[in-house]
């Protein structure tokens, strides 16, 4: 299955880094390809989020459940719900000198017809671009606080 990564130092303490993280529909701006962020519920150390971006003119939708370590300062994610047949992974926010080390992992598997096998390598970069946007959005709302 496709995986993507992304890491992004962010010169904030990594519990700022965090809070600002976990607000997960103040970072909506800065996802390019998402139409619609909902939180439906957050219960504090678990959140549900429905999502709906297009990629290629196709709408993709999922729901997603996130759990949150606040000790650890760590994210765990998961589809529940949607398009893609596997949508999972993880964020870290770890201390590097004087700021935090923001990491992005996604392991995804969308089989969507209209994307076929010859798009799968398109769907991988959209999907490596969309997590690198994000810790810059993270890093820019971190930032501008």
């Amino acid at each position: 299955m496709p995986e993507v990564y992304a890491e992004l130092y962010i010169p904030k303490p990594p519990q700022e880094v965090y809070r600002a993280a976990r607000d997960l529909a103040g970072l909506k701006p800065y996802l390019k390809d998402v139409e619609t962020l909902e939180v439906l519920e957050d219960k504090g150390s678990t959140s549900r989020t429905r999502f709906v971006a297009v990629a290629m003119g196709k709408k993709v939708q999922w729901v997603e459940e996130e759990r949150w370590f606040d000790e650890e300062l760590r994210n765990e994610f998961e589809s529940t719900e949607g398009d893609f047949d596997l949508y999972r992974g993880t964020w870290t926010f770890l201390p590097e000198g004087d700021g935090t080390k923001a990491a992005l992992r996604l392991e995804y598997e969308l089989n969507i017809p209209i994307f076929g096998g010859l798009l799968q390598k398109l769907v991988k970069k959209l999907m490596q671009e969309n997590v690198e946007s994000l810790l810059a959005g993270l890093k820019e709302r971190c930032l501008a606080a």
